[in-house]
């Protein structure tokens, strides 16, 4: 329960009054929570795949993430940001 509480205190929830537990989350949330939890900087650059965009909240997480070797996208092109991410995906 802390783990989860520390990532709703990093993320802020899915709103300003909700965390919503039961939900399931997608590759981009993952990879934002690892990279807000890793305290991260912001890459330079824009992404290498075609359904990130430069603005999306979740960018710098997915570049820090494949430059660090964490994640993959789901394709050589596509990341996949809004794909619910299995347990197994995210161990």
């Amino acid at each position: 329960m802390r783990l989860t509480a520390s990532f709703a205190l990093s993320t802020g929830g899915v709103s300003s009054s909700l965390f919503a537990p039961e939900d399931g989350c997608t590759r981009a949330q993952i990879v934002t929570f690892l990279y807000r939890a890793a305290k991260a900087t912001a890459s330079v650059g824009a992404s290498a795949f075609t359904d990130v965009a430069d603005s999306a909240y979740y960018a710098d997480a997915v570049k820090w993430a494949t430059e660090q070797g964490i994640t993959k996208g789901i394709s050589s092109t596509l990341f996949g940001s809004d794909e619910t991410c299995t347990r197994a995906q995210i161990v």
